[in-house]
């Protein structure tokens, strides 16, 4: 009976000793959560306002430090009010974790507007959220918990409402995570952004996990400080990828921010732990009531505050800043410890570009031709590559060339995507002009501060410009890219087959592409039966050809009623003809415009510009491809003109380049021109003789 007696007690001391060990780790876990969420959030928020998803992201810190602390107070309170207050906190904050987290990560995995479905998903997700938030706070006995009290309804356990509620937590989580893994399939050339994605990731995955650990912690025996410890172990994770990886922050300037932190923060610990021991020892020695010492203490720490800040920026900043730092935080009107190198910008702003237009690679040149940066492949012996020169705004002369493409869909770029690639090269050319100034002007600060302000609204505006380019579609009539094999599309989306249920595709492709290529002048029946059924009786020929034109003007307005024509394909005097508003847009007109604005150009660079924009729009022959049509006599005339004009275009380029002194682009411009020919072409063998280079 002794020995049954000891046992319990025994085993009691034991649970209490475990329990009071548990309680300690889920303190000192929520302790560091809490010190990581804060330090986190503060510098994110301070140091990268501009960034679309920080202040989110210090709301969700915000949020974290709330919870941490609410759950800190209540194990360290001895007032059951407190920590009944606190414990309406810890609810509320805990409620609105998983819609902010889900807010996050929509803001940082899309570089565009974020699409209608994703928005209302997030608007709902916080409509949620606060109705619960608002229930913990006010009425905490009708809150969806997995314990009592908790809300019920009729014969339905309480708990019920409380595992829903959580597993509403549970998926806002899974898909935050969901959003952040998406754009990984197509950031293979970015290693940088993908890096980040992989450090958001296991973030918000390792935060889940700890926040499923101690919602069913709840329920169920098990150590709540686990899940705490996750969630410390993925804000360890986020410093990382906010320190090291460049979210929010470039790397280099999350670097000096974190050594300036740490010595500013460490400093002012020390600074109060000596004031305040002082003035203690002070007022004890002297016998005074009024914390004199402490008042003397704190008019110095303000009087120095700022020399000493600015000599720990000077001393963990970078080595080409020490002699003007002074000068350029004047002019800048900027903390210099956040000033980023220009060139660090220029391939992830390359990589941006690469990303949008789903390119297979970019390329920055110098004027001599030699290479600064790339993404992914080289694109420039590629002759679907689009080449711009690199003139920094209000200069004369070219610093390079930048060139980008092909696209992965191997098609032409549109003149929507021309102009904002040459935007895209009009930053590069700043940035880089703007580096080499900093490196060189540090006397000309106040024009700096300029530029760099209008450098910045440019990169800003061209942000939104790739963004809604990112997701821009055509909304009304079709493109055709018939400079190579043909290609239409509706609304962004290519035509797969051209006739009805009961017409030959490959024939209605025909009539369209003889149509297209005839514009007004249209086209006679006899000569589409000539051409695509020639060997066939007339009564079956006209019987097929007007089966397929049905089956065409259904493809081409899918609204008309059968027995209707339509406004698609007209016919007057005995000619059919394609209705000019049909087609919205084609390469053959952008071709046409380019050439007819390089012209009209009167700088070579702008020159240069536009018949880089007409070579990259040509794919190959005219209609190269095309059923029936492309093989036949009606199409050569102009496909033996596209062609003359494409070869005028290299020639022209080549004798740009050569002027210019760009050896490289020219001998490849002469080289393409012969080759296009597909004979003996004098005036490009010339050239190329005259560079020295093979033919």
């Amino acid at each position: 009976m002794p020995c049954q007696g000891a046992s319990p007690r025994l085993g009691s001391g034991t649970l209490a000793q475990g329990a009071a060990t548990a309680e300690s780790f889920e303190i000192a876990a929520h302790g560091t959560t809490a010190v990581l969420a804060i330090w986190l959030g503060l510098t994110v928020i301070t140091r990268a306002r501009r960034v679309p998803a920080a202040n989110v992201f210090g709301t969700l810190c915000a949020l974290l430090v709330a919870w941490s602390a609410a759950i800190l107070v209540q194990r360290l309170t001895t007032d059951p009010g407190v920590a009944d207050t606190f414990n309406r906190v810890e609810d509320a904050a805990g409620s609105l974790v998983p819609a902010v987290t889900l807010h996050v990560a929509g803001v940082f995995s899309g570089e565009g507007p974020r699409r209608a479905g994703r928005t209302a998903t997030i608007v709902l997700a916080y409509l949620i959220s606060i109705l619960m938030a608002s229930i913990a706070l006010l009425a905490p006995d009708q809150a969806w918990a997995l314990t009592p009290p908790n809300f019920s309804w009729g014969s339905i356990d309480g708990s019920v409402f409380g595992w829903i509620w959580v597993v509403a937590r549970l998926a806002m989580l899974a898909l935050a995570a969901a959003w952040i893994a998406a754009p990984l399939r197509i950031t293979s050339v970015d290693r940088a952004r993908r890096q980040q994605l992989y450090a958001a990731l296991a973030t918000v995955l390792l935060g889940s996990a700890g926040g499923a650990l101690r919602i069913v912690s709840q329920a169920a025996p098990s150590e709540p400080w686990i899940g705490v410890l996750l969630i410390a172990m993925a804000l360890v994770i986020a410093a990382y990828a906010v320190f090291a990886q460049g979210v929010f922050l470039a790397p280099a300037i999350a670097g000096r921010a974190f050594l300036y932190s740490l010595v500013i923060g460490l400093g002012i610990v020390a600074v109060t732990v000596a004031v305040v021991g002082l003035d203690s020892l002070v007022r004890h020695s002297l016998g005074l009531e009024v914390p004199f010492v402490a008042a003397l203490s704190l008019v110095a720490v303000i009087a120095l505050f700022d020399p000493v800040a600015d000599r720990v920026r000077h001393l963990v900043g970078r080595a080409e800043y020490s002699g003007i730092a002074e000068r350029l935080q004047r002019a800048l009107d900027d903390d210099l410890l956040m000033a980023q190198t220009p060139d660090r910008a220029i391939e992830p702003a390359l990589a941006r570009l690469v990303r949008t237009f789903r390119l297979r690679g970019a390329l920055l040149t110098d004027a001599e031709g030699a290479p600064l940066a790339q993404v992914g492949t080289d694109p420039s012996a590629d002759a679907g590559s689009l080449r711009v020169p690199l003139r920094a705004t209000g200069q004369t002369s070219t610093a390079g060339t930048a060139v980008f493409g092909p696209k992965r869909t191997h098609l032409p770029f549109t003149a929507q995507e021309m102009t904002l690639l040459s935007d895209g090269a009009l930053f590069l050319a700043d940035l880089l002009d703007l580096g080499h100034d900093q490196d060189r002007q540090a006397d000309a600060l106040s024009d700096l501060s300029r530029r760099k302000a209008g450098v910045e609204r440019r990169g800003e505006d061209l942000s939104r410009a790739l963004g809604a380019a990112a997701q821009a579609r055509v909304t009304t009539g079709f493109r055709v890219y018939a400079l190579g094999p043909l290609r239409v599309e509706r609304d962004g989306v290519p035509l797969s087959r051209w006739g009805g249920e009961k017409a030959g595709s490959r024939q209605a492709e025909a009539i369209f592409a003889f149509l297209f290529d005839r514009g007004e002048r249209g086209v006679a029946k006899d000569e589409i039966l000539e051409l695509i059924w020639p060997d066939v009786d007339l009564e079956r020929a006209d019987l097929a050809f007007h089966r397929t034109l049905g089956g065409l003007r259904t493809v081409l307005e899918p609204s008309r009623r059968a027995r209707d024509r339509g406004d698609a394909i007209t016919f007057h005097h005995d000619r059919y003809r394609l209705d000019p508003g049909l087609v919205a847009g084609s390469d053959v007109a952008d071709l046409e415009a380019e050439l007819l604005a390089a012209s009209q150009a009167t700088d070579v660079t702008d020159r240069v510009t536009h018949l880089e924009r007409a070579r990259a729009l040509y794919r190959g022959d005219y209609l190269d491809d095309c059923p029936f049509y492309g093989d036949s006599s009606a199409v050569e005339d102009q496909r033996e003109l596209l062609r003359g004009r494409w070869i005028d275009v290299l020639l022209s380029l080549g004798e740009v380049y050569e002027a210019g002194g760009d050896r490289p682009a020219a001998a490849a411009a002469f080289r393409q021109a012969r080759q296009a020919a597909g004979e003996p072409l004098p005036s490009a063998d010339a050239a190329l003789s005259r560079l020295g280079s093979p033919i």
